[in-house]
């Protein structure tokens, strides 16, 4: 009883580790300047699908789709950028979040600490380069982290209880319901798609318990945008909710596409990571390309919405 308690809080702690990276390598990318984000969203948005492109790579350079979406609605709400220029951004940042998948499934147990190492030693020289050091330590704590998540479930990956449960997530359904709980309570998907891949690597899951679940997690981590928007003018709540809606109908246009996304990941790769990864990248490309072309009309019908202020364009 008390080895599984240790082992239990040992779990807890390994994926604290890996949150705290995450969202201190977010944040040190965002000390760059969060003023000068602003200006350059307000330049690049001028750009025909400007903000959709935004969205993607500041997902994939930040690694946090919620930081992203929640700096959106912020945005908005201030008038920086506009409704349109909003959708695009979310719309953007569907696929950014992708790249998550793809640095987690290159985890090695060497990548960490040699970013680890290589950060420190920026640090220490006495230039400006030296504030990049912080950056690169904590990209190479997700990795180290990310393998001590690994070790950590080593004990229990054959447990009966937790292989009962997990399996049931092989049902579509009850694996979208996972992701989202999980990413709700997490409030980071980058987090539950590196536990998926880690479960996956080591046989806990297969894959069509994995796809569901990274799949799920889409409409889970809409809900920091949610909350945030609570406080800000309706026209947030609109930008919000939007962004949530986007992923709900995203889910169930894929839904019965679940048993195509699993072969074309397995003939991908024969490495469970790179299954993921594939299956996530597709499923979330397809979303906002798919949105992307019907931008106009589905304008149109959000703007139709109660919340939606004419000053908004």
């Amino acid at each position: 009883m008390l080895e599984s308690f240790q082992t239990v809080i040992i779990i807890i702690a390994s994926i604290a580790l890996f949150v705290f990276g995450l969202h201190s390598f977010s944040k040190e990318i965002e000390s760059f300047g969060t003023d000068r984000l602003s200006k350059w969203t307000d330049k690049i948005t001028q750009i025909p699908l400007g903000g959709f492109f935004l969205g993607g790579v500041l997902t994939a350079v930040i690694q946090s789709s919620t930081l992203i979406s929640t700096l959106t609605v912020s945005l908005v709400n201030s008038g920086v950028i506009t409704f349109r220029d909003s959708i695009l951004i979310l719309l953007g940042t569907n696929i950014g979040t992708t790249s998550t998948a793809w640095i987690v499934s290159m985890n090695s147990y060497f990548l960490g600490p040699f970013f680890i190492v290589l950060g420190s030693a920026i640090s220490m020289i006495p230039t400006k380069i030296a504030v990049a050091g912080k950056s690169v330590f904590y990209f190479g704590f997700i990795f180290f982290s990310l393998s001590y998540i690994s070790q950590a479930m080593e004990p229990i990956r054959d447990d009966p209880f937790l292989v009962q449960i997990l399996s049931r997530a092989s049902n579509p359904l009850l694996g979208i319901i996972y992701g989202i709980v999980i990413t709700v309570i997490i409030q980071s998907s980058s987090v539950v798609v590196g536990l998926v891949i880690v479960l996956l690597s080591q046989g806990t899951i297969d894959i069509n318990s994995a796809i569901p679940i990274v799949i799920g997690a889409n409409i889970g981590t809409t809900s920091t945008a949610l909350l945030v928007s609570m406080q800000y003018s309706s026209v947030s709540k609109l930008v919000a909710w939007a962004a949530s809606f986007f992923n709900i109908i995203g889910v169930i246009i894929m839904f019965p596409f679940f048993g195509l996304l699993k072969h074309i990941a397995v003939n991908f790769s024969h490495l469970p990571s790179l299954q993921v990864a594939i299956a996530y990248t597709i499923s979330n490309t397809f979303t906002s390309v798919f949105f992307l072309v019907l931008i106009n009309p589905t304008l149109r019908r959000l703007q139709k919405h109660k919340w939606y202020t004419p000053d908004a364009q």
